[in-house]
């Protein structure tokens, strides 16, 4: 079992074109509104025993006689030496051991600013060679495929080791199914995938965070909210990023309520509160720039201090992140524009309905 294991994952790669056999909805298990995607792709974030891993059967227990290469008996005279084959099974807690350093080498060369694959595939590979039934190992070479942007190749790794029982308790195989998933334009089948990874490790952050990304997209505005909320107060990841779509949660989720509930209120307010600590964290991350400016554009009323903003005040205050935003690095010009003219339009109304004499 474990040659055969081994040989399909390390000949995946040559592999021809073959209809998916990956988990459907029955097996369980990105974007901001404003465009911005914040999808986690490039952190593993995949500490060894992500899933269970289902035992080794790599490994074997038993051991010689002892003593020297007859067993420690020498033979009767004239009688032929027995033939005592050396026992080359590796101890089951040094194999582990080994696997568990090259998974380390391999985490780290994803983790760097630009992911070393090269690295990443080749470690995996050596910790497969020493123990073919590592669930994790196989999730880290499908991985190492996905940033070689190899999907394809991934994909057919992911599938033959999701024959086995272990990969389906395994919330890294699901991990990396969702980002192979999300690059093969299948976004429901990506959903799934990410929601099974969380439900296998509740804290597993980075499957977490494309999970929210997926919510906001379907407009799953309260789970989204849920989501991005663990991600800031139990994971302590209060990136400008992250901030941002918790912003775009509470806004999205403010328009399921009627126009000065208390409720929206509350939400509008959570939302601005949000994008500001965003603009804090990074003063050069743009989005939240942008979102700010529409929130501002879109909430009327304001909520502000008990009351509510004046319309001129609400519809300036929009114009100023906007402007600030076009100042922002990567900034979308043509968005801009579009906005601008929506925001200008809205000021033009308010100003006339202002000068309007009163009957």
């Amino acid at each position: 079992m474990k040659k055969i294991l081994l040989a399909v994952v390390l000949t995946a790669c040559g592999g021809s074109a073959k209809q998916a056999t990956t988990p459907k909805a029955g097996a369980g298990s990105a974007a901001n509104p404003n465009g911005q995607s914040m999808a986690d792709n490039g952190d593993p974030n995949m500490p060894p025993g992500t899933g269970t891993d289902g035992g080794s059967d790599a490994a074997g227990g038993g051991g010689g006689s002892g003593g020297g290469a007859f067993g420690g008996n020498d033979p009767a005279p004239g009688a032929e030496a027995p033939v005592v084959f050396p026992n080359l099974d590796p101890d089951p807690t040094q194999a582990k051991s080994q696997v568990d350093q090259h998974l380390a080498v391999a985490r780290q060369a994803l983790s760097a600013p630009t992911p070393d694959a090269e690295t990443a595939l080749r470690e995996a590979k050596e910790a497969l060679k020493i123990d073919a039934t590592s669930i994790d190992a196989a999730a880290y070479y499908a991985f190492a495929y996905y940033h070689k942007k190899q999907y394809d190749t991934a994909e057919l790794v992911l599938d033959d080791v999701f024959k086995r029982d272990a990969a389906k308790k395994n919330a890294g195989i699901y991990y990396v199914y969702g980002l192979v998933y999300d690059h093969m334009n299948r976004p429901e089948q990506a959903v799934l995938a990410f929601k099974k990874a969380t439900e296998l490790n509740p804290n597993f952050a980075s499957a977490l965070v494309n999970l929210g990304v997926h919510q906001l997209q379907n407009k799953q505005y309260a789970d989204a909210q849920a989501t991005f909320e663990r991600l800031t107060r139990e994971f302590n990841r209060n990136d400008a990023i992250t901030l941002t779509s918790l912003g775009s949660a509470y806004r999205g989720h403010a328009s399921d309520y009627p126009a000065g509930s208390g409720d929206r209120n509350q939400l509008i307010m959570q939302a601005e509160a949000a994008y500001r600590k965003a603009t804090v964290a990074n003063p050069n991350y743009g989005p939240a720039y942008f979102d700010l400016a529409m929130l501002y554009l879109d909430a009327d009323p304001f909520p502000s201090g008990g009351g509510t903003l004046d319309t001129m005040q609400r519809l300036n205050a929009a114009k100023d992140f906007l402007e600030k935003y076009k100042d922002m690095p990567g900034v979308d010009t043509k968005l801009y524009d579009e906005r601008l003219k929506d925001v200008n339009k809205a000021i033009k109304r308010a100003t006339k309905k202002q000068k309007k004499p009163t009957p």
